[in-house]
């Protein structure tokens, strides 16, 4: 697991709830129960806490978490 993925994990736990055990690279949004809503504060959170520039609509219910480390990684925060 990369920086990033486990930064991510952790974000989400702690700032949206998410439970532990069900945050895996190949699970979506929308399986993790998050809306549209919740994404768009996710997205903040990412670009505040890790200095990215995420678009607000760039995180959909299926992208997955594996999808948004990668979207991360070309921001060029290191992995």
């Amino acid at each position: 697991m990369s920086a990033i993925h486990e930064k991510l994990t952790h974000l989400l736990v702690t700032q949206l709830g998410v439970p532990a055990g069900k945050v895996e690279a190949g699970i979506s949004y929308k399986d993790l129960g998050l809306d549209s809503l919740a994404l768009i504060e996710l997205t903040m959170i990412i670009n505040k806490e890790l200095g990215t520039d995420l678009g607000d609509d760039l995180l959909q219910g299926e992208t997955t978490i594996a999808e948004t480390v990668e979207l991360i990684e070309a921001q060029g925060v290191p992995a």
